[in-house]
């Protein structure tokens, strides 16, 4: 019977440590999707900046002084690459949250079945408790019960 409390109290560490393995992945989750979001709000700005190059490039190419157009072109063409790379460090991003999440996910799994075996040890525990106690009440009305015969 106290083999079940000292089991259960002897979870208590590795429950700790899984509660802490889980938060340590749940946190790097967090730091991958927070710079996924900036990147995110980076790919729009250079988006932004090259639908107005485009704007900018087809109103010089619509006048007959076309001195930027090869400046405008390369700008774009710049920018194009800037928005590339950003769009591919979100998907290489987006392969490392997935991942992340499979971790965690197993943290989560392991944290959990530690604390369901250690609510398993309480409460047998608490049953062997219950059937010891209604044994010695038993016990001592019997003990009353012979008194009160003789």
């Amino acid at each position: 019977m106290l083999q079940l409390e000292k089991k259960a109290k002897r979870l208590n560490p590795v429950i700790e440590e899984r509660q802490e393995k889980f938060d340590i992945e749940s946190e790097k989750l967090n730091v991958v999707r927070r710079r996924k979001i900036e990147l995110v709000a980076a790919m729009r700005t250079k988006q932004q900046e090259y639908m107005d190059g485009v704007t900018r490039l087809n109103e010089e190419r619509g006048t007959s002084n076309r001195l930027m157009l090869d400046a405008l072109e390369t700008g774009l063409d710049s920018v194009k690459n800037q928005w590339m790379a950003l769009y591919q460090s979100i998907i290489h991003l987006e392969k490392e949250e997935k991942n992340q999440v499979i971790i965690m996910s197993k943290a989560h799994r392991d944290l959990e079945a530690i604390k369901t075996l250690q609510t398993k040890y309480k409460t047998e525990f608490a049953k062997e408790m219950d059937r010891r106690e209604q044994k010695m009440l038993d016990e001592h009305s019997l003990r009353k019960f012979v008194r009160e015969t003789r």
